[in-house]
């Protein structure tokens, strides 16, 4: 197994060329290909050199807001990234689906007609959606149902502000709709992380009455009753957070203590109703789970990320994967950390100079626990390992 990436900033069609292939003789089996403020134009006259210029048996990619390279993240500027892996033994199976056959995908059979691909040969997906023409509840909802406990990790194309002008592409086809991206099954291994750069506040609180994704009681009280509990037991600081956005954790297994960072799905509060006392999040929830009360800001997001980082390197036998592929939200980056490279700099400071690509996303795509989600404000990120 090996990767190899590269980036350019050049504007010129030959010097992008010449950035993005030059010494590249090898062959490769898997390339992904990022390109920020470029037009789908653009964006399609350089699929096409690369095509031409390079051996890459599936390549695919999309427009974004901004790139990541192994060294950099360049952000609201004209950027293009590369990453080519070698993967030996593993199988590649690309596809690309929209709309109206998501909703043809009735029941397991249909998806595993639709994919080719069984639950029992532990398939990983690799994904990149169009935000504006793709229901990625229902898309997600299919994959954890008929593969559970196999990672989808991916990003939303981010290039455009209007339903049509992403440019996605998965070797000759383009798309400006739906989802490419591919299923790699055999002799490797991938590790994921899913920072979603949230602090807990307060204990634990088992949802005792809840409709749809509106939470009416904790523990027997009123939701906001327990809220403000916490508001009044919070640090001045955590105070100014909340007023700014509440997120509830759902614990993805309510039966592992003690829960920790990673353990939650992180969802905004997006409504409170001060005659019921009921708050509504951004997810369904139902009575039995067990949530708490998270705030985000850069501090919390740079130590949810050093954590998590931190956790996996301790999981892992081989200390540095291959390579590294990385989706982070648009919201991230310069805007929340007010520096540059923020979330390149702190992978690579724990894993070493790994090979990486990835772009800053509409939405992120990864598991937590055994089940795959539309995050945001998350950096997801797969981690490349040969299988001993």
């Amino acid at each position: 197994m090996e990767f190899k990436s590269l980036i350019t900033q050049a504007k010129d069609l030959e010097q992008i060329k010449k950035d993005l292939t030059g010494g590249i003789s090898d062959s490769y089996d898997l390339g992904f290909l990022f390109f920020s403020e470029h037009s789908r134009s653009q964006a399609s006259e350089i699929v096409n050199m690369l095509r031409a210029q390079t051996k890459v048996k599936h390549l695919l990619g999309c427009t974004c807001a901004g790139i990541i390279g192994t060294s950099s993240e360049i952000e609201r500027q004209s950027a293009v990234t590369l990453i080519l892996a070698k993967l030996p033994n593993v199988r590649i199976h690309p596809f690309f689906i929209n709309q109206f056959q998501l909703e043809q995908l009735k029941s397991k059979d249909d998806w595993y007609n639709f994919f080719e691909v069984y639950p029992n040969e532990n398939p990983k997906f690799l994904t990149l959606p169009d935000p504006f023409m793709l229901d990625m509840n229902l898309f997600l909802q299919g994959l954890n149902a008929t593969y559970p406990g196999c990672p989808v990790i991916g990003g939303l194309a981010s290039g455009a502000s209007d339903a049509g002008d992403n440019l996605l592409f998965i070797n000759q086809e383009e798309y400006s709709d739906g989802a490419i991206g591919v299923v790699l099954l055999g002799d490797f291994d991938v590790q994921t992380i899913v920072s979603q750069g949230c602090r807990p506040l307060g204990e634990t609180y088992i949802v005792t009455k809840a409709e749809d994704n509106v939470i009416h009681e904790l523990a027997g009280r009123p939701f906001l009753s327990i809220l403000k509990e916490v508001l009044d037991k919070a640090s001045i600081r955590d105070k100014l957070l909340m007023q700014e956005a509440i997120f509830v954790g759902i614990a993805m297994d309510e039966y592992k203590h003690p829960l920790k960072r990673g353990d939650f799905l992180i969802r905004a509060v997006i409504g409170l109703d001060q005659n019921t006392g009921s708050g509504a999040i951004a997810d369904y929830v139902k009575p039995g789970q067990t949530v708490q009360f998270h705030v985000r800001d850069a501090v919390s997001a740079t130590e949810d990320l050093n954590e998590l980082l931190t956790l996996q390197q301790k999981n892992v036998t081989e200390k540095k994967p291959k390579g590294a592929l990385v989706f982070s939200c648009n919201g991230r980056g310069e805007y929340l950390f007010r520096t540059k490279n923020h979330d390149i700099q702190i992978i690579q400071r724990h894993l070493g100079q790994v090979p990486a690509a990835g772009f800053f996303c509409a939405g992120e795509i990864g598991p937590v626990g055994r089940s795959n989600f539309l995050h945001g404000f998350t950096s997801s990120i797969a981690l490349f390992y040969p299988k001993k």
